[in-house]
């Protein structure tokens, strides 16, 4: 399994994406530390998740949006090992055998979540904001990004055309 320094069972408070699904607002993926996103339209701009329903047995059904593009997906939600905290999330589209794994390093369910997503590369992190957070400027946010995934370059994914 993977080794970051965010991936301690103590720092699960921090992590626990149960507390925030189903989202109450959509979700808005930021900026990330790498150019392309090879499942989410890779330079498409404006990603962005919503819930559409309750959680049945610990699956989540919820809808990304991405450039002119949308997918219904489910997430099941996991724990890493050592973990009583649900850090993971299986992403997957109906009647897909294949699941996108993503850590949720870092998470406040009204400010912002830092989401390593491993499938894109080793080092590779995306910021996301709830909607209500898009305008606040949560420099806490870029703080534990840049701590947990390096101060390197990054791709915006929003900006204000993007629909809200």
């Amino acid at each position: 399994s993977p080794s970051y320094p965010e991936l301690n069972p103590a720092l699960g408070k921090y992590q626990d994406v149960a507390q925030c699904i189903p989202f109450e607002e959509t979700w808005y993926s930021v900026y990330r530390n790498y150019e392309a996103d090879p499942a989410f339209g890779d330079m498409d701009m404006c990603t962005r998740f919503t819930s559409t329903g309750p959680g049945v047995n610990g699956t989540y059904p919820f809808l990304v949006q991405y450039g002119q593009s949308s997918a219904n997906l489910t997430g099941n939600l996991s724990s890493s090992e050592g973990y009583t905290a649900k850090n993971v999330i299986h992403m997957q589209a109906p009647g897909q055998n294949a699941s996108l794994t993503v850590y949720v390093a870092y998470l406040d369910c009204h400010e912002c979540t830092v989401f390593r997503n491993t499938y894109a590369g080793e080092g590779a992190c995306t910021l996301l904001f709830p909607e209500s957070a898009l305008r606040r400027n949560e420099t806490c946010c870029d703080f534990v990004f840049d701590l947990l995934c390096g101060t390197g370059q990054k791709y915006s994914i929003y900006n204000e055309t993007c629909p809200t």
